[in-house]
């Protein structure tokens, strides 16, 4: 199989990594007897990423297999032993470019963190604003610096019981809510041809973490229990 130019590398990476996961959220939404809990959730979403990657072809596959929570790891010698090496998104999907030359930027992993997308339980629990605090935020902030060196990631919400225009509208009244972080709004639009999967992209820009300008799509899929 001929690679592209390495420049398109990244681009392709991340449309072969949606597509499997897309596929997978479908084979999941499919289920009969579907967990509540995210690390259930997840579990069986990374099955069901292993049946979907098995059946593409390969020039439809990503050259690597999504590993589940692991470690960020160090670029620089600099940055061994820091706090945030040591955090684990739910999903990192590697890309290794044998055409680059700089040993800071020959591996880059996409970085997909998942949230359930829930009513608020009796204790106070809001799942809508962990979407943003302990999901988006991790991409922005220096503690967690999820996408570090890659042009983007994603988060996958998993909808349940809950209408997801309500659900988008509300996380965006949390971000303009924010005063710790300054961040765009998500805008969201229905992918065609997928039922009950819907897709949002979201500009984020990054003042502690390069790049600086940082692309994450959201990818939704409606659960009912």
């Amino acid at each position: 199989m001929r690679l592209p130019i390495s420049e398109h590398l990244w681009e392709r990476h991340e449309q072969h990594v949606l597509h499997v996961f897309q596929l997978a959220l479908l084979r999941l939404k499919k289920e009969k007897h579907l967990p509540k809990d995210e690390p259930t959730l997840n579990e069986q979403l990374y099955v069901h990423a292993r049946h979907v990657y098995c059946c593409l072809p390969n020039d439809q596959k990503p050259m690597s297999f999504v590993k589940r929570n692991s470690e960020i790891p160090p670029r620089r010698i600099e940055e061994v032993g820091e706090r945030w090496t040591k955090k684990k998104p739910d999903f990192q999907w590697e890309l290794i470019n044998t055409q680059e030359t700089n040993p800071e930027k020959i591996i880059k992993e996409y970085v997909i963190e998942c949230k359930r997308l829930a009513e608020k339980t009796s204790s106070g629990w809001d799942f809508i604003k962990e979407y943003v605090v302990s999901g988006i935020i991790r991409f922005v902030s220096k503690e967690h610096r999820y996408g570090i060196g890659a042009e983007s990631g994603a988060m996958i919400g998993y909808v349940q019981n809950l209408v997801p225009l309500e659900v988008l509208k509300h996380i965006n009244l949390t971000i303009r809510k924010s005063k710790e972080y300054k961040i765009s709004e998500i805008t969201f639009n229905k992918i065609k041809g997928l039922a009950g999967i819907g897709r949002g992209d979201h500009i984020l820009k990054r003042k502690e973490v390069i790049p600086s300008t940082f692309h994450l799509r959201h990818i939704w899929v409606e659960l009912m229990n």
